[in-house]
Protein backbone atom coordinates (compact mmCIF):
# COMPACT_ATOMS: atom_id res chain seq x y z
CA UNK A 1 0.00 0.00 0.00
CA UNK A 2 1.22 3.45 -0.89
CA UNK A 3 0.41 6.27 1.30
CA UNK A 4 -0.17 9.82 -0.26
CA UNK A 5 0.97 12.22 1.42
CA UNK A 6 1.04 16.28 1.22
CA UNK A 7 3.79 18.53 3.48
CA UNK A 8 1.78 21.68 5.22
CA UNK A 9 4.53 24.07 6.62
CA UNK A 10 5.20 27.67 6.20
CA UNK A 11 9.14 27.32 5.82
CA UNK A 12 10.71 26.05 2.74
CA UNK A 13 13.94 24.26 4.37
CA UNK A 14 11.14 21.95 6.53
CA UNK A 15 9.02 21.09 3.87
CA UNK A 16 12.29 19.63 1.25
CA UNK A 17 13.48 17.86 4.81
CA UNK A 18 10.34 15.94 5.61
CA UNK A 19 9.86 15.67 1.85
CA UNK A 20 13.68 14.15 1.07
CA UNK A 21 13.11 12.20 4.51
CA UNK A 22 9.99 10.23 2.71
CA UNK A 23 11.99 9.52 0.37
CA UNK A 24 14.70 8.00 1.61
CA UNK A 25 13.69 6.36 4.77
CA UNK A 26 10.07 5.10 3.51
CA UNK A 27 10.95 2.67 1.73
CA UNK A 28 8.61 3.57 -1.09
CA UNK A 29 5.73 3.38 1.57
CA UNK A 30 4.90 7.45 1.20
CA UNK A 31 4.54 9.34 -1.97
CA UNK A 32 4.41 13.25 -1.49
CA UNK A 33 1.76 14.27 -3.50
CA UNK A 34 1.85 18.30 -2.90
CA UNK A 35 4.22 20.30 -0.63
CA UNK A 36 2.05 23.87 0.67
CA UNK A 37 2.98 26.78 2.84
CA UNK A 38 -0.48 27.70 3.98
CA UNK A 39 -3.39 26.59 5.54
CA UNK A 40 -5.58 27.77 2.55
CA UNK A 41 -3.36 25.91 0.19
CA UNK A 42 -3.37 22.68 2.01
CA UNK A 43 -7.30 22.72 2.12
CA UNK A 44 -7.48 23.32 -2.22
CA UNK A 45 -4.61 20.62 -2.18
CA UNK A 46 -6.78 18.30 0.12
CA UNK A 47 -9.37 18.41 -2.13
CA UNK A 48 -7.38 17.73 -5.64
CA UNK A 49 -5.12 15.13 -4.14
CA UNK A 50 -7.40 13.08 -1.40
CA UNK A 51 -4.13 12.53 0.69
CA UNK A 52 -4.19 10.01 3.07
CA UNK A 53 -1.74 11.67 5.51
CA UNK A 54 -0.99 15.17 6.07
CA UNK A 55 2.24 16.38 7.76
CA UNK A 56 1.12 19.65 9.66
CA UNK A 57 3.05 22.21 10.78
CA UNK A 58 1.41 23.56 14.46
CA UNK A 59 3.23 26.76 14.27
CA UNK A 60 2.63 28.85 10.98
CA UNK A 61 1.40 32.43 10.73
CA UNK A 62 -2.24 33.39 9.95
CA UNK A 63 -3.63 30.63 10.02
CA UNK A 64 -1.77 27.71 12.99
CA UNK A 65 -2.14 24.03 12.11
CA UNK A 66 -5.27 23.44 14.40
CA UNK A 67 -7.42 25.90 11.89
CA UNK A 68 -7.03 22.95 9.10
CA UNK A 69 -8.91 20.43 11.29
CA UNK A 70 -11.68 23.45 12.14
CA UNK A 71 -11.98 23.60 8.33
CA UNK A 72 -13.68 20.05 8.79
CA UNK A 73 -16.78 18.51 9.99
CA UNK A 74 -14.73 14.67 9.61
CA UNK A 75 -11.47 14.91 8.97
CA UNK A 76 -11.01 12.41 5.92
CA UNK A 77 -6.74 11.73 6.46
CA UNK A 78 -4.35 11.20 8.87
CA UNK A 79 -2.14 13.82 10.24
CA UNK A 80 0.99 13.88 11.58
CA UNK A 81 1.59 17.17 13.68
CA UNK A 82 5.03 19.09 12.91
CA UNK A 83 6.33 21.70 15.86
CA UNK A 84 9.31 22.86 16.86
CA UNK A 85 7.98 23.32 20.11
CA UNK A 86 7.22 21.12 23.18
CA UNK A 87 4.78 23.64 24.46
CA UNK A 88 0.63 22.60 26.07
CA UNK A 89 0.02 21.79 22.28
CA UNK A 90 1.89 18.21 22.54
CA UNK A 91 0.20 16.90 25.91
CA UNK A 92 -3.30 17.68 23.87
CA UNK A 93 -2.06 15.39 21.00
CA UNK A 94 -0.58 12.95 23.10
CA UNK A 95 -3.93 12.70 24.76
CA UNK A 96 -5.64 12.53 21.29
CA UNK A 97 -3.32 9.28 20.44
CA UNK A 98 -2.45 11.07 17.42
CA UNK A 99 1.18 11.49 15.78
CA UNK A 100 3.75 14.14 16.12
CA UNK A 101 7.11 14.97 14.91
CA UNK A 102 9.44 17.15 16.96
CA UNK A 103 12.19 19.69 15.29
CA UNK A 104 14.60 18.85 14.24
CA UNK A 105 13.19 16.27 12.80
CA UNK A 106 15.00 12.02 13.23
CA UNK A 107 14.92 10.42 10.29
CA UNK A 108 14.06 7.14 11.71
CA UNK A 109 10.69 8.64 13.02
CA UNK A 110 9.18 8.20 9.56
CA UNK A 111 9.32 4.47 10.01
CA UNK A 112 7.48 4.58 13.32
CA UNK A 113 5.01 6.67 11.34
CA UNK A 114 4.37 4.34 8.90
CA UNK A 115 3.64 1.65 11.52
CA UNK A 116 1.13 3.43 12.95
CA UNK A 117 -0.77 4.68 10.16
CA UNK A 118 -0.78 0.87 8.34
CA UNK A 119 -2.38 0.09 12.14
CA UNK A 120 -5.07 3.07 12.44
CA UNK A 121 -8.52 1.91 12.24
CA UNK A 122 -11.46 3.31 10.05
CA UNK A 123 -12.14 7.15 9.70
CA UNK A 124 -14.77 6.84 12.63
CA UNK A 125 -12.09 6.14 15.17
CA UNK A 126 -9.71 8.59 14.02
CA UNK A 127 -12.56 11.59 13.92
CA UNK A 128 -13.14 10.27 17.37
CA UNK A 129 -9.58 11.61 18.28
CA UNK A 130 -9.91 14.28 16.13
CA UNK A 131 -12.86 15.00 18.70
CA UNK A 132 -10.81 14.44 21.76
CA UNK A 133 -7.99 16.62 20.14
CA UNK A 134 -10.48 19.52 19.90
CA UNK A 135 -12.14 19.09 23.21
CA UNK A 136 -8.49 19.55 24.57
CA UNK A 137 -7.35 22.38 22.98
CA UNK A 138 -10.39 24.50 23.93
CA UNK A 139 -9.62 23.86 27.29
CA UNK A 140 -13.34 21.78 27.85
CA UNK A 141 -13.23 18.58 29.80
CA UNK A 142 -9.66 17.03 28.85
CA UNK A 143 -9.89 13.49 27.60
CA UNK A 144 -7.20 10.59 27.13
CA UNK A 145 -8.38 7.66 24.65
CA UNK A 146 -6.76 4.37 26.23
CA UNK A 147 -6.85 1.31 23.53
CA UNK A 148 -8.74 -2.02 24.46
CA UNK A 149 -9.24 -5.23 22.78
CA UNK A 150 -12.17 -4.44 21.07
CA UNK A 151 -10.88 -0.21 19.80
CA UNK A 152 -10.53 2.45 22.37
CA UNK A 153 -12.24 4.06 25.12
CA UNK A 154 -12.27 8.24 25.64
CA UNK A 155 -12.44 8.52 29.45
CA UNK A 156 -12.19 12.54 30.75
CA UNK A 157 -9.27 12.80 33.14
CA UNK A 158 -11.28 14.47 36.05
CA UNK A 159 -13.07 11.48 36.35
CA UNK A 160 -10.40 8.99 36.84
CA UNK A 161 -9.55 8.41 40.93
CA UNK A 162 -6.47 6.22 40.54
CA UNK A 163 -4.67 4.33 38.13
CA UNK A 164 -2.66 1.12 39.53
CA UNK A 165 -0.15 -1.78 38.33
CA UNK A 166 0.78 -4.77 39.45
CA UNK A 167 4.84 -4.82 39.02
CA UNK A 168 5.83 -7.26 35.68
CA UNK A 169 2.18 -8.19 34.22
CA UNK A 170 2.34 -5.41 31.79
CA UNK A 171 -0.95 -3.74 32.64
CA UNK A 172 -2.90 -0.72 34.35
CA UNK A 173 -5.95 -0.61 36.17
CA UNK A 174 -7.91 2.26 35.60
CA UNK A 175 -10.40 3.31 37.85
CA UNK A 176 -12.99 6.07 36.98
CA UNK A 177 -16.53 7.35 38.50
CA UNK A 178 -17.86 5.07 36.67
CA UNK A 179 -15.64 1.78 35.54
CA UNK A 180 -13.04 -0.12 35.68
CA UNK A 181 -10.81 -0.42 32.68
CA UNK A 182 -7.78 -2.86 32.19
CA UNK A 183 -5.14 -1.72 29.38
CA UNK A 184 -1.79 -2.72 28.25
CA UNK A 185 0.53 0.39 29.28
CA UNK A 186 3.06 0.92 32.23
CA UNK A 187 1.82 3.43 34.46
CA UNK A 188 4.36 5.66 33.34
CA UNK A 189 2.50 5.79 29.95
CA UNK A 190 -0.01 6.67 32.26
CA UNK A 191 1.38 8.91 34.37
CA UNK A 192 2.73 10.90 30.87
CA UNK A 193 -0.71 11.21 29.37
CA UNK A 194 -2.39 12.48 32.50
CA UNK A 195 0.67 15.14 32.99
CA UNK A 196 -1.64 17.37 35.02
CA UNK A 197 -1.25 18.75 38.37
CA UNK A 198 -4.10 17.00 39.73
CA UNK A 199 -2.39 13.69 39.46
CA UNK A 200 0.30 12.51 42.12
CA UNK A 201 2.52 9.21 42.01
CA UNK A 202 2.27 8.13 45.23
CA UNK A 203 4.22 5.07 44.50
CA UNK A 204 5.82 3.02 41.98
CA UNK A 205 2.63 1.31 41.66
CA UNK A 206 0.03 3.64 41.64
CA UNK A 207 -0.79 7.21 40.54
CA UNK A 208 -3.87 9.27 42.57
CA UNK A 209 -6.50 12.14 41.57
CA UNK A 210 -5.93 14.90 44.48
CA UNK A 211 -9.37 15.72 44.38
CA UNK A 212 -10.76 11.80 45.34
CA UNK A 213 -8.35 11.70 48.10
CA UNK A 214 -10.58 11.27 51.80
CA UNK A 215 -7.14 10.61 54.05
CA UNK A 216 -3.65 9.54 55.00
CA UNK A 217 -2.68 7.25 57.89
CA UNK A 218 0.80 8.04 58.96
CA UNK A 219 1.10 4.59 60.96
CA UNK A 220 -0.08 2.57 58.16
CA UNK A 221 1.30 4.78 55.13
CA UNK A 222 -2.58 4.17 53.74
CA UNK A 223 -3.97 6.93 51.41
CA UNK A 224 -8.11 6.19 51.11
CA UNK A 225 -9.42 8.05 48.31
CA UNK A 226 -13.53 8.75 48.21
CA UNK A 227 -14.79 5.78 46.88
CA UNK A 228 -12.85 4.06 50.11
CA UNK A 229 -10.37 2.15 48.05
CA UNK A 230 -7.16 2.33 50.03
CA UNK A 231 -3.33 2.57 48.11
CA UNK A 232 0.09 2.38 50.09
CA UNK A 233 2.33 5.52 50.03
CA UNK A 234 5.80 5.19 49.58
CA UNK A 235 7.04 8.66 47.70
CA UNK A 236 5.86 10.74 50.42
CA UNK A 237 5.77 11.27 53.98
CA UNK A 238 2.74 13.53 56.14
CA UNK A 239 4.33 16.95 55.31
CA UNK A 240 5.64 16.22 52.12
CA UNK A 241 1.86 14.62 50.54
CA UNK A 242 0.02 17.72 52.22
CA UNK A 243 2.19 19.74 50.21
CA UNK A 244 1.33 17.92 47.10
CA UNK A 245 -2.18 17.29 47.68
CA UNK A 246 -2.61 21.39 48.41
CA UNK A 247 -1.04 22.81 45.64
Amino acid sequence: MTIKAIIVDDDFKSRELIHNFCEIYSNDKITIVDLCSSVDEAIISIANNKPDLVFLDIDMPQKNGFELIRHYNVVPFEIVFVTGHANEYIEAIKCSALDYLMKPINPLNIKSIIDRFEHKTEISSNQNRFDVLKNNLVNTKKSIILPNNDGFKVVVIDEILYCETSNGNGKCTIETTSETIVVSKSLKEIFQLLADNSFLKVSSSAVVNKKFVKSFHTKNKKLTLLNDYSITVTEYNKSSLMDAISQ
